[in-house]
This record gives C-alpha cells, sequence and structure tokens, in this order.
C-alpha cells in the first residue's frame, strides 16, 4: 500500500509555519537595525581608541607602513596594537573615503546582524531534543529497522527529509497515523519531530531576538571599536564549529580558522576561543572514531541492512529515513534484499571518520599553519623593526624603549575595584593631576599610609604630573606594604572583587551618565536607568547560567571561556564592564536554549492535562 505523501514522516513544514518563521526573522533584524542606526545617531564618536586604530590605518594607505604620526607630523613605528582591526579600518577607508568612521559602524552593523543570524542558528544545532524509542518499521522488503534512545541533532528534523514512494508501515496504515505507529517502544507519532522541530526553531528564534535586542553589544556596533568585529568572529567561531562537527569539511574548517585566527589579530585574548573549541572538535572526531564496533554488533544483532554516512539513496523506489538515522549518522546503501536473503551489517559515521582520518589529519595541519601565518609574520616585522620578540600585543600597550609605571600599577592594583575607579584615577595619570579626594577609603589601611600617599599625591603634582622614576619606585614601595600586611585581600578578594564588577555593574560606560550612577539624591532617572540596566545584564546572565544547566552541545567548551576568561580579568589592575562583552555571544545562544527549555517544559505539561483529562 503506498503512502499518501501528506501523511509521509516528518510532517512537512505548513506554509503558515514558515511565513511566521520569516516573519520573526525579519521582524527581529528590523528591529536590531532599528536599534543600532538609534545608537549610531545619539552615541557615535571618534576619540581615544579610535583616533589610535584610524590612524594606524590612515598611514598604512598613504605611507605603507604600521605606525603613528606625532603632533609634530613625525610618523613613528609602533606595536602597540594588534593590525586586525586597522586593516578593517584600512579597508573601509579605501572603500569609502579616508577617516570615514561613519562607513566602518555602518558595516561592522551590518555584521553585528550577521553574527545575530550565524548564533541563531548555533543555538538551534546544539539545542538538545530527545526523540523518543524508534522501533520496527517495515519497508517494502520486509526489513524491520530498530533504533533505541537515540539522541537526535538537527538533521533529524530537516525538512527536506522525507519518505519517498513503497514504504509501508505494518499495519498497513498510512505512515503519519497513530494505528500505523503502534504503541509503547515502536515509533511515535509524527508530532514527535514536529515537536522536536519547533523546540529547535524555537531556540533559534529565541536567540535571535535575545541578540538583535542586546543594548549592551549594540552599542558597539556603532562605535570605531574592536568590540563589535570580536562579537561577529566568535559568532562564526561558534557556528563553523558546530558545523563541523556535524559534518567535518575544508569549508567549516577554513571558516573556523578564519574566526579564531581574526580575534586573536583583533585583541590578544581573542586566542581564547580556539583554546577552547580547538580541542572540543578533537574530541568530537575521537569520540566518532570510537563507534563502529559498538555500532557493528548491534547491527549484526538486529540484522539490519548496510547503513552509511547521512541519509538514504535518494532513488525514487527506495525509502528514505533521514529523520530517524541522521541523529547517529547513518543512511541505507543496500537496502532491496531477496526474501530469505540475510543483509549484511551496517557502518556508522565512525568508520567514514575513521577512513577519513588522514584527510582530517592533513585539514588540521593545513588550518594550524594558516592560523600561525599571521602571527609569525607580525612576530618578524617587530623583530625587524624593534629587535624584541612579540607575537601579540604588549600588555600595558608601550612600545620597546618607552617608560613604563611597575610601581604605580602594583599600588593601583592594591586597591582598586571598580570602573569608577578606573575612569577617575588610573586613566589620567600621568599627565593629569592626581586627586587624593578620588580615592575610596580602601587605599589607606592607616593615618600613616594615607599620609605618606598625599605626600606622593603632592610630589606628583608639582614635578609637573609625570610619574618619574623616583615617584614610581616610592608607589611600588607604598604597595609591597599594602601587600605583604594583606596578602589574601591582594591575591583572591580584590580580584574576585574586580571581576565581579566587570561582569555585574551596569554597561553605562557608553551612555552620559555619572559615574556615581547609584545616588539617587544627583540624579533620580539615571539612577532608575542604570539599575533598569543592571537588571537587564542579570537576565542575560541568569538565562545564561540556565542554558548551561541544560548541557547543550558545546556547554564544556563554553563554561571553559567562561572561566578561563574570569580567570584572566582578575589578572587585570583596572577593571572595564567591556573586558566581558565577548562573553554575550555565548550568553545569547545559552538564552536561547534555556528559552527553548522552558517552552518545551510547558508544552510537555499541556500534554500531560489534556491526556489526563476525561
Amino acid at each position: 500500500m503506498e503512502a499518501a505523501p501528506e501523511s509521509q514522516l516528518p510532517v512537512p513544514r505548513p506554509a503558515s509555519v514558515r511565513l511566521y518563521a520569516a516573519l520573526s526573522v525579519t521582524l527581529a533584524l528590523a528591529a536590531g537595525l532599528g536599534l543600532r542606526l538609534w545608537m549610531l545617531k545619539q552615541f557615535f564618536g571618534v576619540d581615544g581608541d579610535p583616533l589610535v586604530y584610524g590612524g594606524l590605518a590612515k598611514n598604512l594607505l598613504l605611507s605603507g607602513r604600521y605606525a603613528l604620526t606625532a603632533p609634530s607630523g613625525e610618523i613613528y613605528s609602533t606595536l602597540i596594537r594588534l593590525p586586525g582591526y586597522p586593516l578593517f579600518l584600512a579597508l573601509c577607508f579605501r572603500l569609502f573615503g579616508m577617516e570615514n568612521y561613519v562607513a566602518a559602524a555602518w558595516v561592522q552593523i551590518a555584521l553585528d546582524l550577521a553574527g545575530c543570524l550565524l548564533l541563531a542558528d548555533f543555538a538551534g544545532r546544539i539545542v538538545p531534543v530527545l526523540a523518543r524509542q524508534i522501533a520496527p518499521v517495515s519497508l517494502r522488503s520486509g526489513i524491520a529497522l530498530r533504533f533505541r534512545s537515540v539522541l537526535c541533532s538537527r538533521e533529524a528534523f530537516h525538512p527536506k527529509s522525507e519518505f519517498r514512494s513503497g514504504s509501508e508501515f505494518r499495519s498497513g496504515s498510512a505512515p503519519g497515523s497513530r494505528s500505523a505507529l503502534g504503541s509503547g517502544s515502536e515509533f511515535r507519532s509524527s508530532s514527535t519531530l514536529r515537536r522536536g522541530t519547533a523546540f529547535q526553531r524555537g531556540a533559534a528564534h529565541s536567540t535571535l531576538w535575545l541578540a538583535v535586542l542586546c543594548p549592551f553589544t549594540a552599542i558597539y556596533a556603532a562605535q570605531p571599536l574592536t568590540e563589535s568585529l570580536t562579537l561577529f568572529v566568535l559568532a562564526l567561531a561558534l557556528w563553523s564549529a558546530a558545523r563541523f562537527s556535524e559534518r567535518p569539511g575544508w569549508g567549516h574548517a577554513l571558516w573556523f580558522t578564519f574566526a579564531v585566527t581574526y580575534a586573536a589579530l583583533l585583541r590578544p585574548d581573542g586566542a581564547l576561543i580556539g583554546v577552547v573549541l580547538a580541542p572540543a572538535l578533537v574530541m568530537s572526531l575521537r569520540r566518532a572514531e570510537g563507534k563502529p564496533e559498538t555500532a557493528e554488533k548491534l547491527g549484526h544483532k538486529e540484522n539490519l541492512p548496510v547503513l552509511k554516512g547521512r541519509g538514504f539513496s535518494r532513488a525514487a523506489s527506495e525509502p528514505i529515513m533521514d529523520a530517524a538515522l541522521a541523529p547517529v549518522g547513518m543512511h541505507i546503501v543496500e537496502n532491496k534484499f531477496p526474501r530469505g536473503l540475510k543483509p549484511r551489517s551496517f557502518q556508522t559515521a565512525g568508520h567514514s571518520t575513521a577512513r577519513k582520518a588522514p584527510r582530517l589529519v592533513r585539514m588540521a595541519l593545513v588550518c594550524t599553519l594558516l592560523a600561525l601565518a599571521p602571527f609569525a609574520a607580525w612576530s618578524w616585522r617587530n623583530w625587524q623593526v624593534f629587535h624584541v620578540f612579540q607575537p601579540l600585543a604588549p600588555r600595558l600597550a608601550n612600545d620597546p624603549g618607552e617608560e613604563t609605571h611597575p610601581g604605580w600599577e602594583s599600588w593601583v592594583k592594591s586597591w582598586c575595584l571598580d570602573f569608577a575607579s578606573t575612569y577617575e584615577v588610573y586613566w589620567p595619570v600621568p599627565g593629569s593631576p592626581l586627586d587624593l579626594t578620588k580615592l575610596p577609603s580602601r587605599a589607606f589601611d592607616s593615618p600613616a599610609q594615607l599620609a605618606e600617599t598625599a605626600a606622593l599625591a603632592a610630589d606628583y603634582n608639582s614635578q609637573g604630573q609625570s610619574l618619574a622614576p623616583a615617584i614610581d619606585a616610592r608607589f611600588g614601595r607604598l604597595a609591597e606594604e599594602r601587600n605583604a600586611a594583606h596578602p589574601l585581600r591582594s591575591a583572591l578578594w580584590l580580584p574576585l572583587g574586580r571581576m565581579g564588577d566587570m561582569w555585574l555593574r551596569p554597561r553605562v560606560e557608553n551612555l552620559p551618565i555619572d559615574l556615581d550612577w547609584w545616588v539617587y539624591e544627583h540624579h533620580d532617572t539615571e539612577t532608575l536607568f542604570s539599575w533598569a540596566y543592571a537588571g537587564l545584564n542579570a537576565l542575560y546572565l541568569l538565562l545564561g547560567l540556565a542554558g548551561l544547566c541544560l548541557r547543550p552541545r558545546f556547554w564544556g567548551p563554553m563554561l571553559a571561556y567562561f572561566l578561563l576568561r574570569s580567570a584572566l580579568l582578575m589578572t587585570v589592575e583596572a577593571p572595564e564592564t567591556r573586558y566581558t562583552i565577548e562573553c554575550f555571544p555565548m550568553l545569547f545562544a545559552l538564552g536561547g536554549v534555556a528559552l527553548h527549555g522552558v517552552f518545551r517544559r510547558c508544552t510537555t505539561l499541556g500534554e500531560k492535562r489534556r491526556t489526563a483529562a476525561p
């Protein structure tokens, strides 16, 4: 009996569902574009770091040198910034006009929205969807297939996968009907597949809306800074890693290599994404190689036909079981057997991966060389120009031979806890007065320390606001005294406090809001707005934590990224909330997974109530 096309599994998505999905994506992108254009109009500015990056890009185009221009007009080589963002600005200046920072912001807005789409697709691929037990499905040839406890990936519910002509269920009914599917451990009705598809689409759409409407990341798309491009390449790295783990190939491998390499060329800490994702991809391939023996034994036991790769043969006369077999990466190679002839065993994706091992080794070698090549060229340039080995950028953003202030850095690190101190004390010195009233009470452990600090500030201000070596050494001795008196505070409590400030502080650093935002009497509106921003930030963090608890694919690397980045930030003496903005692409994806879990739970409870109703 031929199954009616409209009854075959999985049930195709109705036109209304496709229209709803397209409408949701369109509205999300329109809302995200509107938010970023409004921020571009309200908060766009070119000062500080953008001028440094722009100067490097301009000199690259005009003189062919990676250099800055002194106030006197003299051009001097530098290595204080990695070349990733200056190269981007140089490309924008070449295409849209010299020093056209607005055009660069427009390009960043487009890339930011593209990154939101990549994150949505990534969330749809990592969301956990558990398929029910798949039991005997009788095909025309009389072969019984039985697979139990299959953890379905996104491909299990691909809308293009469908049964072709020739497949029947043993009851003789249409495959989509309940009478055809039986009960118990037998294949469930098509509603299971429909729910899985809806859940994955729900996770993707939730992630998209979380990403496009987040004001913390949107404002960086409207400013010529490295953060926006960093967020895009992080999204590209996550997406390409998920695609590569599903189907290893040169395309996804090269995209992943480009993403992690350019992330490190934008900021030195961008290399963390490669550190956590590359081992995860290697482990996924090793796990795939370890599956064949178990799967082969199961195949002999269940008397299954030969299976291979992802999806069945697409001949019109052969049944297709993509929806059931894609999770384990199998398809029928020979499914027409004479009666009484035993079919051969089957193979899983592990066999295919094992056969492709030399190709994967070559792929890993080529990608590693491609990733290291830019840093080798950068290191060679720094050696030729400065005679120093510097594969990244100096931690204190200083050129070789420039004066540093380790004593001042150590003293600030012995008491600095929040962004207000960074802005009012750390950034202005040297070059501006050191105002003792701006220092918090924790900067002094005793009246004697207060007097010594006041004397240091007076000497600094009287000597041209310059950190001379003698003054810097005095700050260093004061820092050593404080650290020796309270070692646990210096080694643990203050670093934890700075890290907490970077994670939890309202992200209003790019908005015209006073640093003392919590003082309601001074500015009630700004205080309320800042608390709302703090609540929104906490919501994103809680959604990300809830998504981690659901343990989707890549939850381990994402957790490792959070921990490694937090550990790195504990070494920073002057906290800034933008240092944690790189974690938000993962928070968006995990938040989408968490919202998907809530939706699935509500759907399950609703079905149970309807089933229990008389």
